[in-house]
């Protein structure tokens, strides 16, 4: 006769999953909260800017390219990735590489870039984390 105190197999098969299951939330959180942080300071630094500017000259073209990339392509890519994450998370990195190399790969520039890519980079690997979670959860004869 067994205890009934112990658990069974198949408590002890699903904990595995739902320990993917919660870090893989704590992951997206993650990505999100400071995804946001990222947006609402963007947001702050392109309305300020805007509404009270510092009586510098309208940006050239060339400066227009950059700024397409950052601010303004972060921006829109930490907003994309709240719904698509694999989108927005590689969106940001390439707006982010983009604009590094606009500054003509500044050595000083590369830890800002690194901060500002760390949710798009987390976006990314919970996306690509939560597709390989899904195909290892899914029934062996299951098509695709």
């Amino acid at each position: 006769m067994t205890d009934s105190t112990e658990p069974t197999d198949s408590a002890n098969s699903t904990e595995p999953i739902e320990r993917a299951e919660r870090s893989l939330r704590g992951l997206l959180w993650s990505a999100r909260i400071t995804g946001g942080l990222f947006v609402a300071i963007l947001a702050f630094v392109i309305v300020v800017n805007f509404v009270n500017p510092t009586g510098e000259a309208v940006p050239s073209g060339k400066e227009w390219l950059g700024l397409a990339m950052f601010p303004f392509g972060v921006f829109v890519a930490y907003a994309l990735a709240f719904r698509w994450e694999l989108v927005g998370g590689v969106l940001a990195i390439l707006c982010l590489f983009g604009w590094w190399a606009y500054v003509s790969f500044m050595p000083n520039i590369l830890p800002i870039a690194a901060i500002v890519a760390t949710p798009g980079i987390l976006y990314v690997v919970h996306d690509l984390l939560s597709r390989r979670s899904a195909q290892a959860a899914r029934p062996a004869g299951e098509a695709l």
